[in-house]
């Protein structure tokens, strides 16, 4: 036995078992050291992902989405079959099988990467991808990938294989900003879980893998690819039929499209979200899906929105043309045709609200069909615009047409001036169209100067634009025959005589405004913001004119001044001389001679008919007789914030005061008298609907702070009686 151990056999065993023990210590010593620093499995139970917060109007609809993760949560009973067998074909076939690690199949996906030269397929099973989205970084190292492989394996042991999904489907993350299955289908499809086809789901599971680079947004032809591979997937794992899995492979692929200018009361929102971040920290705000009600009425809104646009669009017209928005110098038919293609496909894509993605893998817009009728609409253009006088129009409707809203604001291109007709031909997407002088009389040179004092009208239409000149448009009326009333040209018109049996779209000029302006409206009654707007374009500018903007409340100020007098003597038919005078100023070398805005003095008048008429010299002689000191007070208790001067300009609003302010002060007059206090939130509640704040008037007024006359310092510095010279 001795002679045995003493063999060279032996000794060879011998160190080749210790060499053997070595790696196997030293991997031993290695796994324990770094599962000594792995993440606590049990937090799992606690799953808690990060959920976008949202701010809502007063009827539910979504303003704004608050965070970089939208995400819903959905309980896995409620999740199709068909879903969970796409995305367990797609990315881990062997699910219900392994404890954690599926050690096939990344030999396999070695080997195919291998083959391939490049990586195509990962071994990661469905619990290591939980592991790392949960518990791990997403760091692409070795320390990282032995803690995943062993990470997987705990939580096998702790949890069911239903549990792993349920965490699994919830937290994936699948492109366009959506994590979790739900938060996926509907920002794809506008679907629930519960209408979701085979197709759909194998594209679904399909965007796992590389949600950018397999995208049907980005890379129509790959998301497809992508699709086919999945369903391939689940006909080979015996999740769907032969018959199911041809018509999958066949189904059209119907994808939401975000439009354009989807912001939603902007103003009124970004002010709301400053609030929360103020409240709740963005953290808190970003993360936990907080739902806050607020009480914007969304109808009212759009409505304002429309009805603001409008009157700031006549304000700017009154300052005249700002000019096209760019000009054409190599103008010609064949510059134009191709123009108007690249136009057309743009206004569709702008348009549609969805894309099909077919068979053929091409990507197939909503309003596609409207690309059809623009070959026949060039070419009954084309075939006659050398040999008339005139632009020619159509003698049939272009149905894109209908894409189009009475009013909208469009770009066109001008294709011929008559000025003897007085008319601009016009090209929209290759339909023709006219702009009649007298709607764009309003069109003179822009010129705003305090020195101009004659502003010239505009005498013929090459003075405000030319052929080739790209303008801003707004629709007046669909295609219809020049002898359509709305058009208001002359019957006897040779224009219209040669044209009756041909269409064109009715145009007026129009421009972008450059002048800006704010809308506030309340409930007087409990004191809720129905509607509010801060400015025109929030893209081009966040200042909000709501608050931040202290503008002279001018002769809105009066009834805030004749109220103050009510109290104090004055009644509806109290007489006020409405005659010149020169009033003292700080000195005896300085006086003030103030006007009416007519220039006009009507003698004596009673209160109500100078209120009535905003008359300025009586306003003044009543400011005179209450005084500086009594106004003030008056404004302080009432509420009205404003830092007023302690002269008589006051009297026509020469202060400063926010439109907030203003507004609030006068629902005092509706209210019958009482102070109202502005609300704008109407509840805050957690992710499951469950309220989160007791006393919403409170943090209403807490919100509102800087309004509330209790809050901040007097409106103005104390005048002593011997300092006021007016009293």
């Amino acid at each position: 036995m001795n002679q045995i151990f003493k063999s060279k056999f032996f000794k060879l065993i011998a160190v080749g078992g210790a060499l053997l023990v070595i790696p196997i210590v030293a991997i031993s010593i290695i796994l324990f050291s770094f599962s000594y620093d792995l993440p606590k499995i049990s937090s799992l139970a606690d799953y808690n992902p990060a959920i976008a917060s949202q701010i809502l109007s007063k009827d539910g609809t979504v303003l704004l989405e608050i965070g970089p993760e939208k995400r819903e949560i959905i309980q896995l009973a409620d999740v199709p079959t068909r879903v969970i067998d796409a995305f367990i074909s797609a990315e881990d076939s062997g699910f219900y099988i392994h404890q954690g690690v599926d050690y096939l199949g990344i030999v396999r996906a070695m080997l195919m990467n291998i083959k391939a030269g490049r990586v195509v397929q990962g071994g990661s099973t469905i619990t290591q991808q939980v592991a790392k989205s949960l518990l791990l970084n997403s760091e692409r190292s070795v320390s990282r990938k032995i803690k995943d492989f062993l990470l997987a394996h705990q939580i096998e042991k702790e949890l069911t294989k239903e549990e792993i999904l349920y965490l699994y489907l919830n937290q994936v993350y699948l492109g366009a900003g959506l994590y979790g299955i739900k938060a996926a289908f509907d920002g794809y499809f506008g679907k629930s879980l519960k209408e979701a086809t085979i197709a759909e789901s194998a594209m679904i599971a399909g965007l796992l893998v590389a949600p950018g680079r397999y995208s049907p947004y980005i890379n129509a032809l790959a998301s497809k690819g992508r699709q086919e591979y999945v369903l391939k997937r689940m006909f080979e794992n015996h999740k769907i039929t032969e018959v199911e899995y041809r018509e999958a492979l066949n189904q059209d692929l119907k994808f939401n499209l975000k439009l354009k200018n989807n912001l939603k009361a902007p103003y009124f929102v970004d002010w709301v979200r400053q609030k929360m971040v103020e409240k709740f920290g963005e953290e808190k705000l970003f993360q936990k899906g907080l739902r806050i009600r607020t009480t914007l009425d969304y109808h009212a809104q759009e409505l304002a929105e429309k009805i603001i646009l409008k009157g700031l669009k006549e304000i700017d017209k009154r300052q005249g043309y700002a000019g096209p928005k760019s000009k054409v110098e190599n103008f010609s038919p064949s510059w134009l045709k191709n123009h108007d293609k690249v136009a057309r496909e743009n206004f569709i894509k702008e348009r549609s609200t969805f894309f099909k993605l077919n068979k053929k893998r091409e990507r197939i817009y909503e309003h596609v069909e409207y690309l059809k009728g623009f070959e026949a609409t060039i070419l009954e253009v084309e075939k006659s615009v050398y040999n008339n006088v005139y632009w020619p129009g159509l003698t049939f409707v272009d149905d894109i047409q209908d894409l189009l809203i009475d009013g909208e604001n469009v770009e066109v291109v001008v294709t011929a001036i008559n000025e003897q007709e007085k008319i601009a031909f016009v090209s929209f997407l290759g339909i023709p169209g006219i702009i009649t002088f007298e709607s764009m009389k309003w069109a003179r040179k822009r010129d705003i100067s305090e020195k101009t004092e004659y502003f010239p009208p505009l005498n013929k239409i090459s003075d405000a634009f030319n052929i080739g000149s790209i303008i801003k448009v707004s629709l007046k009326k669909k295609l219809s025959s020049p002898d359509d009333k709305a058009f208001g040209l002359s019957a006897k018109s040779k224009f219209v005589q040669s044209n009756k049996k041909l269409k064109y779209l009715l145009f007026e000029l129009d421009q972008d405004p450059e002048v800006q302006g704010a809308l506030l409206s309340i409930n007087p009654k409990n004191g809720e913001i129905i509607s509010f707007i801060g400015g025109t374009n929030f893209l081009l500018s966040q200042f909000n004119r709501v608050l931040q903007s202290k503008r002279q409340p001018g002769s809105s100020f009066k009834p805030l001044l004749y109220a103050a007098a009510l109290e104090n003597g004055y009644t509806p038919t109290s007489i006020i001389m409405d005659s010149p005078e020169a009033l003292s100023g700080v000195s005896d070398d300085l006086s003030w001679k103030p006007k009416n805005y007519d220039n006009e003095f009507l003698g004596p008048v009673t209160f109500r008919e100078a209120l009535e008429q905003s008359r300025n010299i009586p306003t003044i002689k009543i400011a005179y007789d209450l005084g500086i000191n009594t106004i003030h007070s008056f404004a302080k208790r009432i509420g009205f914030i404003a830092n007023m001067d302690k002269d008589l300009s006051l009297s026509l609003g020469s202060f400063g005061v926010t439109l907030m302010d203003l507004v609030k002060t006068y629902s005092i007059f509706p209210n019958g008298g009482k102070a109202v206090k502005l609300k704008f939130i109407t509840q805050i509640s957690d992710s499951k609907g469950r309220p989160i704040q007791d006393d919403i008037n409170d943090l209403n007024a807490q919100f509102l702070k800087e309004y509330y006359p209790a809050s901040v310092a007097a409106p103005s510095e104390k005048i002593e009686p011997e300092k006021n010279i007016y009293k």
